[in-house]
């Protein structure tokens, strides 16, 4: 967008938090800029604003309602309170992710903290200069599988699989999960359905969870033989009193990422689905044995 528009929509955002006594604008403490327009960017993507805010007992309970339930954004009140219905702005709400990109040499530029008027906030903005030169910040730890998903995947992670990659104990590629078709027979049996009581009807987790699980089956892979996100599948094999070490992963969020070289190594791989979601495309990573996997093992 042309520079002249994103300074729009931060005084928009600006005019919002000073006009805003009521919840949740209430909760906002501190508010950052950062990225190509903070550093003067002529036409940036969109606006960076990291964003520090109290969680009070309201806020609290849509956190933990949203990690039970695997749905929605509890951050989405306040999102559009500070934006409106722009989606020029990136809000980041999450303090151990703005730590994590200044510990990385992300530069935070602060722009209205609770206290300060409107003037001194808008005269912040205001002093950004425009800079031809400044563009997209250099993205480290990148490889062609993560592109345009490289948001959801924390820096360390992305150097952890680029690493093991190179060491040739994995190998990474990414694909496109079909979801599973209205006549699957994965949820046939009641022990099954019982499994997948753990996520809401409409989770955008259950929805992973299923197409994780139809892709694996394409392959030719036993339900015994997959550990999804943490549980082994209540399969009638293991009901039985079958047991086996999984050959499988189908994860989300990370969970448990530095174990992936001691487990992919001596099994058949990981399906990582990155950042579930309940309409758009699912995206996932694959990662399998490399060639000095058995070595690895030895």
């Amino acid at each position: 967008m042309k520079r002249a528009r994103a300074v729009e929509l931060v005084e928009g955002m600006l005019h919002r938090i000073d006009d805003g006594q009521d919840w949740p604008l209430s909760l906002v403490r501190q508010i950052w800029l950062f990225g190509s327009f903070a550093r003067g960017a002529p036409e940036p993507h969109d606006v960076d604003v990291a964003v520090r805010f109290e969680r009070d007992e309201q806020m609290t309970h849509l956190i933990v309602q949203s990690l039970l339930s695997g749905r929605g954004n509890p951050y989405a009140p306040l999102r559009r309170a500070l934006a409106g219905t722009s989606r020029g702005l990136q809000l980041q709400f999450d303090d151990s992710t703005r730590e994590q990109l200044e510990a990385e040499g992300t530069k935070m530029l602060p722009l209205w903290q609770q206290g300060d008027s409107l003037t001194r906030a808008l005269a912040a903005l205001h002093a950004i200069t425009e800079d031809p030169n400044a563009g997209r910040a250099e993205r480290h730890d990148m490889i062609a599988a993560f592109e345009g998903l490289d948001q959801h995947i924390p820096r360390p992670v992305r150097a952890d699989l680029i690493e093991w990659q190179q060491q040739e104990l994995i190998t990474v590629s990414r694909i496109t999960l079909p979801d599973t078709p209205q006549d699957s027979d994965l949820l046939t049996t009641p022990h099954m359905r019982g499994a997948f009581r753990r996520w809401n009807q409409d989770s955008p987790l259950r929805r992973a969870a299923l197409a994780g699980l139809t892709h694996l089956q394409s392959l030719q892979v036993e339900l015994d033989d997959i550990d999804l996100a943490g549980q082994r599948l209540p399969t009638p094999r293991r009901l039985a009193g079958h047991r086996s070490e999984p050959r499988w992963w189908i994860n989300w969020k990370w969970q448990g990422h530095q174990s992936i070289p001691y487990r992919v190594t001596g099994a058949a791989g990981w399906l990582e689905v990155v950042q579930p979601t309940c309409t758009r495309p699912l995206n996932a990573l694959v990662l399998q044995p490399g060639p000095k996997a058995a070595a690895f093992r030895a």
